[in-house]
């Protein structure tokens, strides 16, 4: 049997500037930000929504990059793949 890779997927909320470091909430598992005071939505949090474009009730506050290092930008290009391999999938579904 052949294995398959392991693949693992971080929020982008993970490497986002406004993200809610040391907030109560966030350390109870439920993150919070600028854009989402409330909460951030499980869609957003689960990577079903690219927060780079507008949603709905995110106060007009987008994901920004926490640091601009090639670390980091290396990171946002994975998120760039899982975003586009998604929309593919969604294509073929409808």
């Amino acid at each position: 049997m052949k294995r398959q890779p392991l693949t693992l997927t971080l929020p982008l909320c993970s490497i986002c500037k406004y993200k809610h470091h040391d907030s109560l909430t966030y350390r109870k598992s439920f993150p919070t930000c600028d854009a989402f005071p409330n909460g951030i939505p499980e869609a957003v949090r689960k990577n079903r929504m690219d927060h780079r474009k507008a949603i709905l009730g995110d106060n007009g506050i987008r994901f920004e990059l926490a640091a601009d290092t090639e670390a980091m930008k290396h990171l946002l290009t994975s998120f760039d793949l899982l975003f586009q391999r998604r929309a593919r999938e969604v294509r073929k579904i409808k």
